[in-house]
């Protein structure tokens, strides 16, 4: 084989598709396209056009091969005159110069005389990304003189990277569009006034909004004490921390995503001279509701509250009254405000 002669036509290894579906941003799949393709497609220039999902026009575009003044020169003046793209744009089928028409006529087009000649293109082909029925964006190669016509093998090895190149195109616009639409709303969360904690449990994540973190260091709740509170086995739980200052969170699984926990704080009326010592003694259930009943709920209010049935709110209460040594709800509320 000459070293003027292009490298034969290869299948892209799958981990570079895998890769190109996995790549964090359009310039970084082009890129990593373009750093190791280049060699397989038998070209001396390769273009990658990405287009714009509303105008349907070049949003981003990365050549190898040819310098920026061609690119400037392709955009302004030759790409609305170069034959090639508009039949693959129209037909979204490849296309490419030495099948559309015989060579003699090829080169005199005026593109081709004041475009493509210059910068020693002989042929070009083009190979559309076709998803759902339009065209996202169109992979561009060009030959010389010295270099074969595009044959069979040549179309097949573009299209495969044609199809791999669309894949990935949506694949990184749809995980960036939800990234974008998840710092929005992270930006919205932490710009509101009420405190919310955002728990996934599928990946074991928790997002505690500005307002919901200045509640817990305010209160001087620790981790500990606030995963406590945001449990949330039901798919809705009430559940009260008792400390100089009382916090309610009320928690609700998404009902579309039962992983997701979301929790409201809320701050009730300082509960003065409850001792941590005598809290301390409880489980965290009986903690829960004993500062129910001290907040004066009744048995079957705090059953309603914290979703349990009435007889367990009694059998706890009872554990209560034992640990702590009183025998009434006035007892225990005393007891608890010593």
């Amino acid at each position: 084989m000459r070293p003027e002669d292009p490298v034969p036509p290869a299948a892209l290894p799958p981990a570079l598709a895998a890769d190109l579906v996995a790549a964090r941003s359009v310039e970084e799949m082009v890129d990593r396209f373009l750093t190791e393709a280049i060699d397989r497609l038998g070209a001396f220039a390769v273009g990658v056009y990405v287009h714009d999902q509303a105008t349907g026009q070049p949003a981003f575009t990365e050549v190898r091969g040819l310098g920026s003044y061609y690119v400037r020169s392709y955009e302004r003046h030759g790409r609305d005159q170069d034959p090639v793209v508009q039949v693959a744009m129209s037909s979204h089928a490849l296309c490419d110069s030495d099948a559309l028409m015989p060579e003699e006529q090829w080169r005199r087009l005026p593109v081709v005389r004041e475009i493509f000649g210059p910068h020693a293109m002989a042929r070009v082909l083009c190979a559309p990304f076709v998803v759902d029925g339009r065209v996202v964006g169109t992979l561009n190669l060009a030959r010389h003189d010295q270099q074969p016509r595009f044959d069979d093998a040549d179309r097949s090895a573009a299209r495969t990277a044609a199809a791999v190149l669309g894949t990935a195109v949506v694949a990184v616009n749809e995980r960036t569009a939800l990234a974008r639409e998840r710092d929005q709303l992270v930006a919205a969360l932490d710009r509101c006034r009420t405190p919310v904690v955002v728990t996934d449990l599928r990946t074991a994540v928790r997002h505690v909004n500005a307002p919901a973190a200045e509640l817990v260091a305010r209160t001087g709740m620790t981790g500990h004490e606030l995963s406590l509170l945001l449990e949330c086995d039901e798919m809705r739980a009430v559940r009260p921390w008792v400390g100089a200052t009382t916090v309610v969170a009320t928690s609700q699984r998404l009902p579309g995503d039962a992983d997701v926990v979301v929790s409201i704080l809320d701050v009730g009326e300082p509960e003065r001279g409850i001792d941590p010592a005598l809290r301390s003694a409880l489980t965290p259930r009986e903690a829960e509701i004993a500062a129910c009943a001290v907040r004066g709920r009744s048995d079957r209010e705090i059953a309603a509250e914290l979703f349990l049935s009435t007889h367990t709110v009694k059998h706890h209460m009872k554990a209560v009254y034992a640990k702590l040594g009183v025998h009434s709800r006035a007892q225990l509320v005393a007891r608890l405000r010593e």
